[in-house]
């Protein structure tokens, strides 16, 4: 029996102007009056994470939330507070090699700035330059950018430490080149994801979100063979070998849809067919 259902969000319950159809949102109210544990897992900020379920506060009230692609695990929200389940950021002294790195050839990038003082968080997206991939990543998440253009020179400075995430906007033309590349440069210090068709995004070696998922279960006192993980992208891989039943929505890239066939993982219908509600139907909410 399932008794927890992980999720990621941007292409696979949430559109391309980041809603969450009327389906999907009653699949996750079922699962939550089921007793079944919730779990979003994406690469949102812990923020940004919360906001498509702004009109049903007690459903975001009741997830588990892994942000960053895993780099930060929160538990539920009780009285309007979430504990830090778990957090790993960039070693320092990788991040000043990618700093370097970026700064030598010069990329566009993203500073995903978290920090909890005194129980209260700040979260910032800060990036160096308006390009045309962060304007697109402003439209998908929601997240109020900080532009500044001398953001390199305060990280080399030393007034911006090492964040969970780091995010790499060579664009679609020099993805894939700036990809191979960082592999070839970092090998295993770095986790590195493909993340939409203009974006690499990079973090400690220990996060992803099988991790995360790994984090929840534990809290929760659930097995991973009682898991079901649904998402869409490369970086949701690591999730889906993890859990019992892992499953892509159709909606993946070709690369990511051969990775997933390979390892074996199920396949569901594509988001705008609605594939994330029928997979929780078939899978977690049969028979109950």
């Amino acid at each position: 029996m399932i008794r927890l259902v992980a999720f990621d969000l941007d292409g696979t319950v949430l559109n391309g102007i980041g809603q969450a159809s009327e389906a999907s949102v009653e699949a996750i109210r079922a699962l939550v009056d089921a007793g079944v544990a919730v779990a979003s897992i994406s690469g949102r900020n812990t923020e940004k994470s919360q906001a498509p379920f702004a009109g049903v506060p007690e459903l975001a009230a009741a997830m588990y939330i892994g942000s960053y692609n895993g780099a930060v695990v929160l538990g539920p929200a009780v009285d309007g507070s979430r504990r830090l389940l778990h957090e790993q950021r960039l070693s320092s002294g990788v991040f000043q090699e990618v700093v370097d790195y970026i700064g030598e050839r010069g990329l566009s990038f993203v500073y995903c700035r978290y920090e909890v003082a005194e129980g209260r968080m700040q979260e910032d997206y800060m990036t160096d330059r308006n390009t045309a991939s962060v304007q697109g990543l402003m439209a998908l998440t929601g997240v109020r950018f900080v532009i500044n253009g001398n953001l390199l020179s305060r990280i080399e400075a030393g007034e911006l430490g090492p964040p969970p995430k780091l995010i790499v906007m060579p664009g679609p033309q020099r993805r894939d080149v700036v990809l191979e590349e960082m592999q070839e440069v970092f090998g295993q210090r770095l986790y590195l994801a493909r993340t939409g068709d203009d974006r690499v995004e990079a973090m400690h070696p220990e996060v992803n979100k099988g991790r995360a998922l790994r984090t929840i279960c534990e809290t929760c006192g659930v097995s991973l063979a009682q898991t079901l993980a649904v998402g869409d992208g490369d970086n949701d891989l690591p999730m889906l070998r993890e859990a019992g039943v892992g499953v892509l929505v159709q909606s993946a890239d070709e690369q990511t849809v051969r990775l997933a066939a390979d390892a074996g993982l199920e396949m569901a219908p594509s988001l705008e067919a609605e594939g994330f509600s029928k997979v929780v139907e078939q899978y977690a909410l049969d028979g109950r």
